[in-house]
């Protein structure tokens, strides 16, 4: 009976010496995985959030013109045309197209980051003209796309350009 006794004491405090063993290992693990954590680098906080200004400045040839989404490049002569945007806020008009503006002027996006209308005041004119403005990746290359309408309303015309002198 003695031996039971003291087999059970033994078991006792073994159990006890395991579990501290069990404790310490476990916070242990527990201060060593928050360490671990904290001296991660967040790469994430070192990636730029801010969108760039749009630049537009250069001159632009149209690539593609639609109306009501029927292509017309082919039907008519759109290798002459040009739009050039300068970096003083003015803009120039060569081998005129039947477009939104018919004179040089001066030019401003509706947001320089978040652009959505490119408003141009052509010289002689009290009323800004103004199109649906976008900026779009196509192939590799940066397009600029103006939608408009020319007297009718129910005719939607579509610009795109490419930039001339693209590096």
């Amino acid at each position: 009976m003695e031996l039971i006794k003291s087999f059970t004491r033994v078991h006792s405090r073994l159990k006890q010496r395991i579990m501290k063993v069990n404790f310490v290992l476990s916070a242990a693990l527990l201060v060593l995985g928050l360490i671990g954590l904290s001296s991660c680098e967040d790469e994430v906080s070192n990636v730029p959030t801010a969108e760039a200004v749009k630049d537009i400045t250069g001159s632009w040839k149209v690539v593609q013109l639609t109306r009501n989404g029927e292509d017309l490049s082919e039907r008519l002569d759109l290798s002459g045309f040009r739009i050039g945007f300068n970096s003083d806020g003015t803009y120039t008009l060569a081998n005129q197209l039947p477009f939104i503006a018919d004179a040089p002027g001066t030019y401003k996006l509706s947001d320089p980051q978040y652009p959505f209308a490119l408003v141009l005041t052509p010289e002689g004119v009290e009323e800004d003209v103004v199109a649906r403005f976008q900026f779009p990746m196509v192939k590799g290359k940066r397009q600029l796309s103006l939608s408009f309408s020319l007297g009718c309303e129910s005719n939607t015309y579509q610009f795109n350009f490419e930039r001339e002198n693209q590096n």
